[in-house]
């Protein structure tokens, strides 16, 4: 079993093989959360300088190379039925100075509803510290440009 876990981590991370497919898979996943639920993810669309989804999701999460944000970890989140949370490591300041707590959103938790961008929690509203309903949970941290899986 060792040897086969190995062996997926290995072309899993190829470069060009088969972890591009992969990522296809969840950007065509991603833009298919968001066109069927355009009403929803335009207003957080607008905000970015985007008049309608298909020109989002054609320039912002079809394409390979490009980076995600939040609008696409929302859209894959509620897709699977994943509660995401971010934690930031951007410079951001903490919550709270006494307690040290740093800044993170919450996707995809709670009851259930198409969560969208404008799902997301802080910690001071403590948003994050639920156990997500029984869902399947995925904690990533975010720093400038990539994320980290962290648990």
């Amino acid at each position: 079993l060792e040897h086969t876990l190995a062996q997926l981590h290995t072309r899993l991370n190829e470069e060009n093989a088969c972890s591009d497919y992969c990522t296809w898979f969840m950007r065509v996943i991603t833009s298919a959360q968001i066109k069927s639920n355009p009403n929803h993810y335009l207003p957080f669309l607008m905000a970015e300088n985007y008049g309608d989804v298909p020109t989002f999701c054609a320039c912002e999460v079809e394409p390979m190379g490009k980076e995600c944000g939040m609008v696409q970890v929302s859209a894959l989140a509620e897709c699977f039925g994943v509660r995401v949370v971010i934690e930031y490591m951007d410079g951001r300041g903490l919550v709270d100075g006494k307690d040290g707590k740093v800044v993170h959103h919450v996707f995809g938790g709670g009851d259930g509803g198409s969560g969208g961008g404008g799902r997301n929690n802080d910690a001071a509203s403590g948003g994050g510290d639920g156990d997500g309903g029984g869902r399947t949970s995925v904690t990533l941290l975010y720093r400038p440009g990539h994320y980290d899986i962290l648990y």
